[in-house]
């Protein structure tokens, strides 16, 4: 036997059969580049030798190519309280095929020669629109370039184009537990219906 022959098609009864290799295959295992991605496709492979080409076999199962996603849009700027900067950008226009699992964040400040990455796990949604806000990793009174990556089990896509020149400040950003608040409201208001003072003895 010389070998193997593979055709390919989308899947679809009007689709034709394209052969994949005019020389044979001898090993048992294939590498078919080119194809487009986050399409599907059908295989069937045949043995050839001197007398000619076998039937093929039955077809494969179907097979959906993956790739990297697209890169997302640029992200945009909400709100920025003293060091804390919230972002904003849209999805991907293609997830490569698989569904996108996370995004990266990077920051560059003018001191920094490369883009830092955020180490935080930003979820994907199913949203278009995806927000995060960076916490306790900027500096006050700095400028910041910003920039955004979807991931998808293939891995890391391209960056998206860079959001730059943005300006922190000195301050802080406080946090309030909504509960803790609204039961300390509830116990002050009942303090006072039964004459209770700050700082008296009950």
């Amino acid at each position: 036997m010389a070998g193997y022959i593979l055709e390919r098609r989308t899947p679809g009864p009007d689709n034709e059969w394209i052969r994949v290799n005019d020389t044979p295959v001898t090993d048992l295992q294939y590498t078919i580049d080119n194809l487009t991605p986050a399409t599907e496709y059908e295989f069937r492979v045949a043995a050839r030798n001197k007398k000619g080409i076998s039937d093929f076999s039955l077809m494969l199962p179907k097979i959906l190519t993956v790739e990297k996603p697209d890169k997302p849009g640029r992200p945009e700027v909400v709100e920025v309280i003293g060091t804390s900067v919230h972002l904003q950008w849209t999805a991907p226009c293609s997830d490569g095929g698989a569904a996108v699992t996370e995004y990266k964040v990077m920051y560059r400040s003018r001191t920094l020669e490369e883009m830092e990455e955020i180490s935080d796990y930003v979820a994907a949604t199913a949203e278009f629109l995806i927000s995060y806000t960076i916490r306790n990793v900027l500096q006050a009174n700095t400028k910041y370039n910003f920039a955004v990556a979807a991931v998808n089990r293939i891995g890391r896509g391209p960056w998206s184009e860079q959001l730059e020149d943005i300006n922190t400040f000195a301050g802080m950003l406080i946090f309030v537990d909504v509960c803790l608040y609204l039961e300390f409201k509830r116990l002050f208001i009942a303090g006072h219906r039964h004459g209770l003072v700050a700082g008296q003895d009950c």
